[in-house]
């Protein structure tokens, strides 16, 4: 048998060694979380900011970081109506935030609005609860329209938007899907649980 010296032998073992713990070092690594930026605009509640900040958190399983309030630029506000057009501000958040590669989340608390048909008429200007790309990277929500439970209503609709994000479209399964069509009106939400119905949910984890 041929002989081994015993430095070759000692090299060997170390190189074992360093190998395992570096594969264990990587191992031991947890993935990195998606980001998710919130935006308040204005005077938006910070409870309300951070209440949105931790539901978004446990919903998606990713990391809701708050950013600095800033204001709409003037050309997103209708004066005639008093509201602020919500695909103006969306691509507002897109020019100023693109770099960061990330969802981004405005918060308001003023009348947002865009054209929408509805039962075959077209609504100029129609006051909506939020609006998001599907799919994209910005969607902006309000608060204005609501009087009561305004922090459940808000995280569905929240969460509703980042659906949109991801790639869902409105619902046509579940009326208690997160992911149905508002409208427009409160009611929708009041039938709304904080889930995506199975149809939707496959269709989120295939686009995740």
């Amino acid at each position: 048998m041929k002989y081994v010296p015993l430095t070759v032998i000692f090299c060997l073992i170390f190189l074992g060694a360093f190998w395992y713990s570096s594969t264990q070092t990587q191992a031991s690594i947890p993935p990195k979380k998606e980001v998710i930026y919130l935006v308040p605009i204005g005077h938006f509640p910070l409870h309300l900011a951070q209440t949105l900040e931790h539901e978004i958190e446990q919903f998606y399983a990713v990391s809701a970081i708050i950013l600095p309030s800033v204001h709409f630029p003037k050309s997103t506000f209708i004066s005639s109506q008093n509201r602020y057009q919500a695909n103006k501000i969306l691509s507002f958040l897109t020019s100023k935030y693109g770099y960061k590669k990330a969802k981004i989340l405005a918060l308001t608390n003023q009348d947002i609005c865009t054209d929408r048909v509805l039962n075959g008429v077209m609504h100029r200007n129609y006051r909506i609860f939020g609006l998001g790309y599907m799919p994209g990277n910005a969607c902006v929500i309000s608060s204005s329209r609501f009087k009561k439970d305004v922090p459940r209503q808000l995280t569905l609709v929240a969460l509703h938007e980042l659906g949109h994000n991801y790639g869902l479209p409105h619902c046509q399964s579940n009326i208690t899907c997160m992911m149905n069509d508002a409208k427009g009106t409160g009611k929708v939400l009041e039938h709304e649980k904080k889930w995506f119905c199975p149809d939707c949910n496959k269709k989120y984890l295939k686009n995740k």
